[in-house]
């Protein structure tokens, strides 16, 4: 590697910080299973499987270089925490950033409050700055990552059930439109048409191209939570032509649907009932088989998703979100990046052609976006003479929170009564710039 970032480290006690390599293999898949299952008794083997999958060194993105693990010399090197680096690419609003993705952070119960993970944060978040990335995304547990400059700013899960016990969610049809399969490798470049619909609508998503695909339909361990299981809804007559896809598994008592997506010009209604009936019937032999009984369907879409509106009142109500938690370390960096997003919004608004200066103020760090004729000409500085001098101010990460389409400015006001507008040209700019939508990212794992 070109650039270690000051690895390896003697953090004193014994304990070095590295960057793992596939030796490592075997003895971080035991440890990620050991320290993240929650009940020890069963062991959740997936983990071990995620992690010689991103260590193998047939990911589109990560390898085992991009793990850093902390051994303990007094203990035969063994590893006692970890975490990795996962990069891709997400679209905001059409507009690519790329985003380093940290998961798997785990210490061993006995090492920990010594600062390892910070540590280990510095050396991934170097890495991904290096790689250029403007954003880093992470899933994990409440409030720990805020200590890391991260806020939870994006939506993450959430979605609606049909259950087939509900009256008239369980009705047959004489015979059916469609049929179902596995996608194979070659099926990639309808898949993707069908991910681009899957997405309409959604304010971030994430790019596939063609390594990603056949990374995710042929590669990955199918036991872990992040393998794809994706297939092709095609109509029933010869020549079949797809019409739509959908990815699941089964998850508990439901078959747990992530990503569905209909070409235009076909219902979304028939075909999200054709799945219904479909899952009933693998259900059903579920039961025969292992006396397992499942309830329904959970479309795990997020909380905006067209197949919603196609299966209305059918659905049970809406389960709501968890989060991703979202670092932005260079914001005027990343405002300027978007700013093709910023002005279209501003083009198409009442605010049109608009000239002038916004002072941000985050308390902590103060900026402005300077408008001339509706386009963003700088993201420059100003210093504060107050602790809430400016036109607008937004407290700790809530700021993150607008920008990626969680909460509108009236919801985070009502939260955060120090999240407010001294100006009303600014509480109008931002509500153009910044509007509330949703987002259902498909994160590469």
């Amino acid at each position: 590697m070109s650039n270690q970032f000051d690895l390896p480290k003697n953090l004193g006690n014994g304990l070095v910080l590295r960057w793992a390599t596939p030796a490592d293999t075997e003895e971080l898949a035991e440890f990620n299973v050991g320290i993240h299952s929650d009940d020890p008794e069963k062991p959740e083997t997936w983990l071990a499987r995620w992690t010689e999958d991103l260590m193998r060194g047939d990911h589109p993105t990560t390898s085992a270089s991009d793990f850093t693990v902390v051994v303990d010399e007094n203990a035969d090197d063994k590893i006692i925490s970890s975490m990795n680096l996962i990069s891709q690419v997400w679209l905001y609003e059409g507009v690519p950033i790329s985003v380093g993705r940290p998961e798997l952070v785990a210490t061993d119960p006995d090492y920990r409050r010594r600062g390892l993970v910070r540590e280990q944060f510095a050396a991934i978040h170097a890495k991904s700055a290096a790689r250029g990335e403007l954003v880093q995304a992470i899933t994990g547990i409440p409030w720990y990552y805020r200590q890391f400059g991260y806020g939870m700013a994006l939506d993450l899960g959430g979605g609606r059930d049909f259950l087939w016990d509900r009256p008239g969610n369980d009705k047959p049809v004489e015979e059916e439109a469609y049929q179902i399969r596995p996608a194979a490798l070659a099926d990639w470049p309808i898949l993707q048409s069908l991910y681009e619909a899957h997405n309409r609508g959604s304010l971030l998503s994430r790019v596939r191209d063609e390594a990603s695909w056949r990374y995710e339909l042929a590669i990955p361990d199918p036991t872990s939570m992040y393998a794809r299981h994706f297939y092709l809804v095609e109509t029933a007559v010869s020549p079949p032509q797809p019409v739509a896809y959908v990815e699941y598994k089964q998850f508990g008592k439901s078959y747990f649907v992530r990503e569905l997506g209909v070409l235009p010009g076909h219902s979304w209604r028939a075909v999200g009932l054709f799945l219904t009936r479909h899952f009933k019937k693998l259900a059903d032999g579920l039961l025969e088989k292992e006396e397992k009984r499942l309830r329904g369907v959970h479309f795990g879409l997020g909380q905006g998703h067209a197949i919603y509106e196609a299966l209305g009142r059918q659905l049970e109500a809406q389960r709501r979100p968890y989060a991703w938690f979202i670092r932005v370390p260079d914001l005027p960096a990343f405002l300027r990046h978007i700013a093709p997003a910023l002005q279209k919004r501003l083009a198409n608004s009442v605010l049109a052609g608009h000239s002038g200066t916004c002072r941000v103020n985050l308390y902590n760090q103060q900026f402005t976006l300077v408008f001339e004729n509706g386009k963003l000409a700088e993201v420059g500085t100003y210093q504060a003479k107050t602790v809430d001098d400016g036109d607008i101010q937004f407290p700790g990460t809530t700021l993150l929170q607008l920008i990626f389409g969680q909460a509108s400015l009236d919801e985070l006001n009502a939260i955060h009564p120090d999240c407010f507008s001294r100006q009303p040209e600014a509480a109008i700019l931002f509500n153009i710039l910044f509007p509330k939508r949703p987002s259902w990212v498909v994160g590469l794992g």
